[in-house]
């Protein structure tokens, strides 16, 4: 009597295909059927705009996607209803869960929230309690002060609080000359056209057996009628029969009935055939023949029919109908989930080794007093929140960002910087970043440039930058703002490197610091920051030096200060500052200066980078 398949929903997997359909409020449904009786080619929009406004729970809870999503949920038969538990405040210092998503288990939900308080994951909240009975109601504990919704934000994104229910609206479709149905993915419209169908066919169906059933009853009244203006002599052939058939057949001949009708003559007793039942059976032989040319005019009229139906639905909407429970509320109630709302803040020392080894301290007086594994030293010592964020770029041209409070916290040697991420074979840490803003220099375009190059660097982002350089004597320029959030355990890239190639180390600019390199051949060269393009992507560099087949870049360093330079060593001992007082600042993308005639530059000296925190 009513799309079940809708109103219920159903759950069902086969070979090669499966079913997800949600249930869905009666009366709403039922409005719609309606709609599209008189409408068949209804548009799902208005379906969903008018009639069925989405999915409709047992268990309550709230939806969370747009008009539009739903929509196109509803027209391709697909998608994925974002479904979340609702809650109330009792008070200032308790949050009442009210209704949690369909088919989640509340006692593992329950569990599973006291585990994130327990493990203070959630700092917002001090205890839960399951205090449901017939209604859900789970019982959170706010700390004073706390943020409600902070707390909620999290245990929506971190639990099953907030799920998603994904729509399949695969049915078994009636097809001609068919004895079952074929499996087919369909839109709201049609499943309710084909449930309109299989009513015309189940309407039509009843009311010819009901027409059967009165034709039937109708042809034995009218053999009754037929001896009542002969009933001395169809009684006084009955007692003068020898038997049943005897009786029967005298009847059958003496007034033209046929088998039925005499058989239901004579098992009828004989008080029933007196005079004075004759009004009862004459009535009741008028009654059914109005009723059977009742049902003749709808079975001969397909809008008489299509009445009936929608008569029938109303009647089960009348009967059966309840109110939503699940209210769609659409994204405006949305809470933004923020990872910082959970971290407890505090200001740390991001340390890296050269060789990879990270960790965090709360102080420290010297370099010297860091501990660092035997034969390795400090690389870099950095400040920042530990809801900041710090990038750890690598010789493959990929920069690896992680939180600052999920790196250990330790006066030892602390992880590998392996543990944190999926490095390639051979993969190395050249440059750390801090994102926490103490940590960034202030950008300062070059005051010598000339006006109209200084226009086009005032255009550019107002934000500090990363120079790269790699072995083959390529360079690049980017933003740090593309890096700052948490990336996945594989890195973003930031240089496109070619084969063979590395990069060499990574740097943060200000916009106003001389690029200072040195090349295994003993060439040198200094060049500013601000003749390196900016890349808004990954890109495979412009020339910093032009390096001969046999030569290779050793290393490089940003200098904003005279007296700074890169030290290099020489293969015969002898050390060497590339420094702009003693070389000129040239141009990107030259040969450079030669500084030794014989051998060649072994190693370059670079050194440990530390921004220390202003004492309170």
């Amino acid at each position: 009597r009513v799309p079940n398949l809708l109103v219920n929903g159903s759950t069902g997997i086969a070979v090669g295909m499966a079913t997800n359909i949600p249930p869905h409020n009666l009366e709403e449904v039922i409005d719609a059927a309606i709609h599209v009786s008189h409408s068949p080619n209804a548009y799902v929009r208005t379906l969903v705009q008018k009639y069925i406004s989405g999915p409709d729970f047992p268990t309550g809870g709230r939806v969370l996607n747009t008009e539009d999503e739903l929509i196109d949920i509803y027209e391709t038969g697909k998608g994925s209803v974002e479904l979340r538990g609702e809650y109330e405040m009792e008070g200032k210092t308790t949050i009442i869960i009210t209704s949690v998503p369909y088919t989640v288990d509340k006692g593992k939900l329950v569990g599973k929230i006291g585990d994130h308080i327990a493990n203070e994951n959630v700092p917002q909240l001090s205890d839960v309690r399951d205090e449901s009975t017939d209604e859900v109601r789970i019982v959170l504990n706010l700390k004073r002060g706390a943020d409600a919704e902070a707390a909620m934000a999290y245990l929506f994104k971190q639990t099953k609080l907030q799920t998603r229910f994904h729509v399949n609206l695969t049915c078994l479709v009636p097809r001609e000359n068919a004895e079952v149905g074929q499996p087919e993915r369909v839109n709201l419209q049609a499943v309710l056209r084909h449930f309109l169908a299989h009513r015309m066919e189940i309407v039509v169906r009843r009311l010819q057996h009901k027409l059967d059933k009165l034709e039937r009853r109708i042809h034995l009244l009218e053999g009754f009628e037929i001896i009542f203006d002969a009933l001395d002599e169809a009684i006084k052939i009955i007692r003068s029969s020898e038997n049943k058939s005897d009786a029967s057949q005298r009847l059958r001949h003496r007034f033209t009935l046929d088998d039925d009708q005499a058989d239901a003559i004579l098992e009828t007793k004989l008080y029933r055939i007196s005079k004075l039942e004759i009004d009862a059976i004459r009535d009741e032989l008028e009654e059914k023949r109005g009723k059977a040319e009742d049902i003749r005019g709808l079975l001969g009229d397909e809008a008489a029919r299509w009445n009936l139906i929608r008569k029938e639905l109303r009647e089960m909407k009348k009967q059966f109908g309840t109110e939503r429970r699940t209210h769609v509320a659409g994204p405006d109630d949305v809470h933004d989930y923020t990872e910082e709302d959970y971290i407890i803040e505090e200001d740390r020392y991001v340390i890296v080794s050269r060789d990879g080894w990270v960790k965090c301290q709360g102080s420290y007086s010297d370099l010297d007093s860091i501990r660092v594994r035997d034969g390795d030293e400090v690389g870099w010592a950095l400040p920042g929140s530990t809801r900041a964020t710090v990038g750890f770029l690598t010789n493959k041209g990929k920069c690896y960002t992680e939180r600052i409070d999920e790196l250990p916290y330790t006066t030892g040697y602390g992880d590998p910087i392996q543990k944190h991420f999926s490095f390639e074979d051979r993969e190395r840490v050249v440059g750390v970043v801090s994102f926490d803003d103490r940590a960034l220099p202030d950008p300062k375009p070059d005051p010598e440039l000339e006006p109209e190059l200084f226009e086009t660097v005032r255009e550019e982002p107002d934000v500090p930058y990363v120079v790269a350089l790699s072995r083959q004597g390529r360079t690049v320029r980017f933003s740090i703002d593309g890096y700052r959030e948490p990336s996945m355990t594989n890195g973003r890239t930031f240089m496109r490197l070619e084969e063979g190639d590395e990069v060499v180390g990574a740097h943060l600019a200000a916009g106003h610091e001389n690029v200072c390199l040195a090349s295994k051949e003993g060439r040198v060269l200094i060049f500013p920051v601000h003749q390196i393009k900016i890349y808004k992507g990954a890109g495979k560099g412009v020339t910093a030096i032009r390096l001969a087949d046999e030569d290779a870049l050793l290393g490089f360093t940003l200098s904003d200060a005279a007296r700074d330079g890169l030290k290099v060593e020489t293969n015969r001992g002898r050390e060497e500052i590339v420094r702009t007082t003693k070389f000129d600042v040239t141009n990107r993308g030259n040969k450079g200066r030669l500084v030794i005639k014989r051998g060649h530059l072994a190693e370059v000296f670079p050194e440990t980078t530390e921004i220390r925190m202003e004492e309170s």
